[in-house]
């Protein structure tokens, strides 16, 4: 379907909802999907390939890491719009390795400011999974739940997914108080012991668990909140 009329319209107001909150927090899963597509499908109705997109795949995540021939399933979806979508992957994992490479989670100081800095320009709240090589190198870091202003619910598959596809048996957890103070809540550190037992079950190791707000980036191990004895 060509572009006019409606869908140009609908194009111009997405566009202006991100260039005016500078971030894709308050946008849903398909709309992000939607708004990537603009790009690869300038032609073609997106709005429903990404609702199909995410039907088949479950998540922008699913979607990225889904394979070209996998992709290729999905009507509209061509070979060229497929590796399109997996230049964009490598692109975002390519972009993240540089960042992360040199950051070494063993000195504290600098494994807390790479943690805040994840954070920056975020409005609602979101849940990351920082992935550390046996180097003590971080690895990756990927988006594992995002929320409101106050909650982001974590899913413990996309978490999984996550952690198994990054390789990594050694992880950081993080995530921030948008406005607020960095204190843990009680939810936290309930939600901290659970995975901590949780990653243990699957040979993965929770080094700490940072929370960010408006006063910096805590972490809940050096405030004495995880105790590998009680998990």
């Amino acid at each position: 379907m060509d572009e006019k009329g409606n869908h140009s319209g609908h194009r111009e107001r997405m566009r202006r909802r991100f260039r005016e909150n500078k971030s894709l927090c308050g946008f849903s899963e398909h709309e992000i999907l939607e708004m990537l597509l603009f790009y690869i499908l300038p032609r073609v109705n997106t709005n429903n390939v990404a609702h199909e997109l995410i039907s088949r795949f479950g998540s922008v995540n699913g979607v990225l890491n889904a394979s070209p021939e996998e992709l290729m399933s999905v009507d509209k979806i061509g070979e060229s719009a497929a590796y399109s979508i997996a230049f964009f992957r490598e692109l975002s994992a390519y972009s993240s390795s540089e960042r992360t490479a040199r950051v070494d989670v063993r000195d504290f100081n600098a494994a807390l400011r790479f943690a805040g800095e994840c954070f920056i320009g975020e409005s609602c709240e979101k849940f990351k999974v920082i992935c550390v090589d046996s180097g003590y190198h971080i690895k990756s870091v990927a988006d594992v739940a995002a929320g409101g202003s106050r909650c982001a619910p974590v899913d413990f598959r996309e978490l999984t997914k996550a952690v198994l596809n990054s390789g990594s048996d050694i992880i950081i957890l993080a995530h921030n108080h948008p406005g607020a103070p960095n204190t843990p809540s009680r939810e936290d550190v309930t939600l901290t012991k659970e995975i901590i037992r949780y990653m243990r079950c699957l040979g993965v190791t929770v080094l700490d668990h940072y929370i960010t707000g408006a006063n910096g980036t805590v972490s809940m191990r050096n405030c004495g909140l995880i105790h590998d004895m009680e998990c």
